[in-house]
């Protein structure tokens, strides 16, 4: 069982979010981030991967390879870490309400659990 908060827009309907580490943005940072609408985060992660990649082409050695790839596995955790609290942050600034934080096995079934009480 996972915790969930379960977010309710007037127009949008139901979100659910997954209280803790996110696996999704971590595996797909930028893909995951673009998904959820968190554009500036999107934007800040591409440049830096953008940054640090003309840095290793720059330098071209083993050591600043190995420092791209450690810094780069950084944001990743970064994303993995505070993705669900953007995407809840972000959900509120766009008019969703937050009704009840649940536990369940999915996002669909922290829904229903809020959606039929």
């Amino acid at each position: 069982m996972k915790t969930f908060n379960v977010f309710k827009h007037y127009a949008l309907g139901y979100q659910a979010v997954k209280i803790g580490f996110s696996w999704p943005g971590f595996l797909f940072s930028v893909i995951w981030l673009v998904i959820k609408k968190l554009w500036v985060h999107a934007f800040i992660v591409v440049c830096s991967i953008i940054l640090l990649t003309s840095i290793e082409i720059y330098y071209n050695n083993a050591e600043t390879s190995i420092m791209v790839i450690i810094l780069e596995l950084g944001i990743y955790i970064i994303v993995g870490v505070n993705g669900n609290n953007w995407h809840m942050n972000n959900l509120r600034e766009h008019g969703f309400e937050l009704l009840a934080t649940v536990q369940a096995d999915n996002p669909s079934s922290a829904i229903q659990k809020v959606v039929n009480t």
